[in-house]
């Protein structure tokens, strides 16, 4: 079956893929129901729509997407484009259904326990309301389900969207504008890839991107996140992180990749592993909506 595996486009793919893959296969149920939140141009659907057929033949998958329409980050008519390419993938889906487009400030359009799993890759240091995030994967979430969100946390030192150091932990933009100009004068970031690409001007690149800095990233730090999780009754861990990191050394040997995790791990190593890592790049939150001893006190009163 693994020959059959499209080949992903990127290690962010193929660790979420394989997250799925080992999650799924504790259970028996024969619809599993999946949502990509910020779903952006589609690949990640289209990858999954594919792999999973491949990894679990026995099982029917449902896979949406949701986005927003009130950021800057995303191209216009991206939602368009998005349809698009997955219908032309998959035309027995009718993605104009499975593809909702709402607002930042929206609630996830679907009833209360609708998914089994619910995904996001470099979405949540984007999100202005974490609390509403939070709220939403836990309410459309089933019993029993689980999310994984893929993302660099604020203790992370090189800022993947600019390539400078540090740069995601200014709030004060004063100084966040004169950080950027200096270190992208000295020749450090994306300034002269872009100068190259387009003719931009320092004073007018620095302004552009300390705007989006400012108005389009939102980082939480790993306690922020947990406690998150608790809030909306969300058992919050990192467990997979590790994996995404080992994922990334195999393609890098060029071995085989993992489409399927180990569930038994050392709690003390992989507490240890995600305060080192957190500092390297993204992070892998994983939230499961379950509470056994809700289920053992009520049980207990009979």
């Amino acid at each position: 079956m693994e020959r059959m595996i499209p080949k992903a486009e990127s290690i962010t793919h193929l660790h979420l893929l394989s997250i799925v893959n080992t999650e799924i296969r504790k259970t028996k149920k024969p619809l599993i129901r999946i949502l990509d939140v910020g779903c952006g141009n589609g690949h990640l659907i289209a990858y999954m729509t594919q792999a999973l057929v491949s990894l679990c033949p026995s099982t029917e998958f449902e896979i949406y997407g949701l986005d927003v329409n009130d950021s800057s980050v995303q191209s216009e008519n991206y939602c368009l484009k998005t349809n698009k390419l997955l219908s032309e993938k998959y035309p027995e889906v009718s993605w104009n259904e499975r593809i909702t487009i709402i607002t930042s400030h929206d609630r996830f359009p679907f009833v209360e326990g609708f998914f089994d799993v619910i995904l996001s890759n470099q979405v949540l240091e984007h999100v202005h309301n974490h609390d509403l995030f939070f709220s939403e994967i836990s309410r459309t979430l089933k019993e029993g389900g689980v999310a994984a969100h893929l993302y660099p946390l604020r203790h992370y030192f090189y800022e993947g969207h600019l390539h400078l150091p540090l740069v995601h932990k200014i709030l004060n933009y004063d100084i966040l504008y004169s950080y950027i100009k200096c270190l992208s004068r000295l020749g450090l970031g994306k300034f002269k890839l872009h100068k190259k690409t387009t003719g931009i001007s320092l004073a007018e690149y620095t302004k552009a991107h300390a705007d989006y800095m400012y108005f389009n990233t939102n980082y939480l730090s790993y306690t922020e996140t947990l406690n998150l999780s608790k809030k909306y009754s969300l058992r919050g861990s990192f467990k997979y992180t590790q994996e995404f990191y080992g994922n990334k050394l195999r393609s890098l040997l060029r071995l085989k990749p993992k489409y399927a995790y180990k569930t038994k791990r050392a709690s003390l190593f992989g507490w240890v592993a995600i305060y080192v890592l957190k500092y390297l790049s993204s992070v892998t939150l994983f939230l499961e909506k379950e509470n056994t001893y809700r289920k053992y006190s009520q049980a207990d009163k009979k």
